[in-house]
């Protein structure tokens, strides 16, 4: 270029060398600082710094089979915001954040997120089948079943982009995602891990990636109804742990029932089988009706919950406090007993489970 002003021509100056800059990608940036603070909230509800208590984990969601069934239709998405323990959560969010990425800047926040959300509750929904067929009662948590959508779209996106990309480069991806599915493979069979929601979540990224709409390729008739599928996938994700969150500020008493009794149990003990609630590892809480008689003789340990008149008898073995309630109802009576092996519920603390159920015991014959 010349001078504007008359004067010598200036040197032409070599073009600087362009900086590669990482794209910006928000939902990724949110969706894990979501995590942190439901992992934080976790240790707040649990008094626990390691991120492990059992309780903590089954107040804000995690995936009990068990309390699916009881009507908390929305552990099948609540369950992936949820980590036990720092190790665990520190893998899902660095493996969130190598998937996320790029799949947003391919597909979009929108369809990204979707694909998250939508993978996350199909692996949901595989673990709770899981463990239905098998009589599994384990808590399931963690965001793994969405990673592992991840990891299937990513999978598909190399399937649909392998026209445009050069043979190193294809080579290169698909050693990168074997040695990865040959990794997770080896800690799938040595470590207590969800399975069913890793595959469920795989199986899923890999069918929604192919459907799922692409800046770069031409658009198809499917793409809009996959868009507004995975959009919704979600808002329904949100809406599941909206409903947890709901949960942990306003508990609420369930119903157990046996053969002829019935009662109102604490939230946190969940109806697993005919008269029987649990917290898994934790304490157990069991109601029936027999046909023997009860008298209560004069210096025997009663006390008096709500109308009736129970008669108590405790005991502690092996480090198990057990509470045996008995109280006359017709010709026969009713039986609750309640068992704990952890201080959460020991001493004057287990008053609190078992009185609630005392209270609200009857007879259904």
């Amino acid at each position: 270029m010349s001078d504007p002003l008359g004067g010598l021509a200036q040197p032409r100056q070599p073009p600087s060398p362009s900086v590669h800059r990482a794209p910006f990608t928000p939902t990724t940036i949110a969706l894990l600082a979501v995590l942190g603070a439901v992992f934080l909230a976790e240790l707040v509800v649990g008094h626990d710094s390691s991120g492990q208590n059992p309780v903590a984990l089954l107040q804000m969601g995690s995936l009990y089979p068990p309390a699916v069934r009881d009507g908390d239709l929305w552990r099948i998405g609540s369950y992936a915001f949820l980590h036990i323990g720092w190790v665990h959560i520190a893998m899902n969010g660095y493996a969130l954040w190598i998937l996320m990425r790029p799949l947003e800047s391919t597909f979009g926040q929108a369809v990204c997120l979707g694909l998250f959300s939508a993978t996350a509750l199909l692996a949901g929904g595989a673990s709770y089948e899981w463990s239905v067929l098998h009589h599994a009662s384990a808590q399931a948590a963690g965001a793994s079943g969405g990673v592992f959508g991840l990891f299937g779209a990513t999978v598909s996106v190399y399937y649909r982009l392998r026209h445009r990309i050069p043979p190193e480069a294809m080579r290169a991806a698909i050693r990168v995602l074997l040695i990865n599915l040959a990794i997770n493979a080896a800690i799938a069979l040595s470590g207590f891990v969800d399975n069913a929601a890793h595959i469920g979540g795989f199986v899923s990224g890999i069918a929604l990636g192919l459907v799922a709409p692409m800046a770069v390729l031409p658009r198809r008739f499917w793409h809009a109804p996959s868009r507004w599928l995975l959009v919704a996938s979600a808002f329904v994700l949100a809406g599941m742990e909206g409903a947890a969150v709901a949960r942990v500020l306003h508990p609420r008493a369930r119903t157990l029932r046996g053969p002829g009794v019935e009662a109102k149990v604490r939230d946190l003990l969940v109806p697993s089988e005919p008269g029987l609630a649990v917290l898994p590892g934790v304490m157990a809480l069991q109601i029936s009706s027999e046909q023997e008689p009860l008298q209560i003789e004069a210096g025997e340990d009663s006390l008096r919950i709500g109308e009736r008149t129970f008669l108590r008898q405790r005991s502690s073995k092996d480090g198990v406090e057990r509470t045996l309630l008995a109280t006359a109802e017709g010709s026969g009576r009713l039986v609750l007993e309640f068992e704990c092996g952890s201080p959460l519920c020991m001493g004057a603390l287990a008053e609190s489970f078992y009185v609630t159920a005392a209270r609200s015991l009857k007879s259904l014959r």
